[in-house]
């Protein structure tokens, strides 16, 4: 079980039982300590784990989405399957831009709740080691989505399947879990907002940073619970669909009602 794994489910333990049970006043300070757990929009967000003792570093930490470093101090990122040209901080380069389906996720139970885990990792340079996370949106579909429009939240034309509202805008502290691949923040959305998709469907993960508090060093990178990765976890597996009755059945629960109405009639005639 790899270091991150470990933190991984230590946090999965532990910060369920701090999660807020209520919806979460705005912007979301998670700087205060570890295991600061806040609601947003049906999602919970949660500070570090703790510190750690074996930092992965920036180079195996296992993103799907993340920068080089370099960065301006607002920006943002997603990862596509695309070569974009509109200001996305990752383009197409591995690593740090991988492909992400549903079916490669673990599922796990947060709070009684099936979720998948998502990890952010962020870097600061101090005296200023705070840095805002002022908007997170997930898309569905082939992987290939690109030109996000901030006005209407829509990547390549798609609405989110998931999003942060904007005025839940997080502040991080990058001193809590100071240096990298420990995971600064854990995101974890119920499995439900994806029941629509099956496991092929492709994951793409937007994000956008330093609005609030800028960036000042860069190398900010997403990670998630893999399911090949995670003891105990089980891959997902979209539910199956809700049965329909057939015609037939219909038809039959109609003579029922209208027989009921007939015999509530004769009965009320012999009164």
């Amino acid at each position: 079980m790899t270091s991150l794994n470990r933190i991984l489910a230590a946090t999965l333990g532990s910060a369920a039982m701090l999660a807020s049970t209520n919806a979460s006043a705005s912007p979301i300070d998670l700087t205060g300590g570890y295991n600061i757990c806040k609601t947003t929009d049906g999602a919970t967000v949660c500070s570090a784990q703790g510190a750690g003792s074996d930092s992965t570093g920036s180079g195996t930490f296992p993103s799907f989405v993340g920068t080089n470093g370099g960065q301006d101090p607002t920006f943002f990122m997603y990862n596509t399957t695309n070569v974009t040209a509109d200001g996305n901080q990752v383009g197409n380069g591995a690593p740090k831009n991988r492909d992400a389906t549903l079916g490669d996720f673990a599922v796990t139970s947060f709070g009684g709740v099936d979720v998948f885990t998502f990890v952010l990792d962020i870097n600061q340079f101090t005296p200023d080691p705070l840095l805002s996370l002022d908007h997170v949106s997930i898309f569905m579909g082939d992987g290939s989505l690109t030109g996000y429009n901030a006005t209407t939240d829509k990547l390549g034309g798609v609405s989110a399947t998931w999003a942060m509202p904007i005025d839940d805008s997080v502040i991080l502290n990058y001193l809590l879990a100071g240096g990298s691949g420990h995971g600064d923040m854990f995101l974890y959305i119920p499995t439900s907002f994806f029941s629509a998709f099956g496991t092929t469907a492709h994951l793409q993960l937007y994000s956008a940073f330093g609005a609030g508090y800028p960036n000042n060093d860069g190398f900010e990178e997403w990670s998630y619970l893999s399911c090949t990765d995670t003891e105990g976890a089980r891959c997902y597996t979209p539910p199956p669909p809700t049965p329909v009755p057939e015609p037939g059945t219909f038809a039959l629960l109609g003579l029922g009602l209208a027989g009921l109405r007939s015999y509530r009639r004769r009965v009320a005639a012999r009164s």
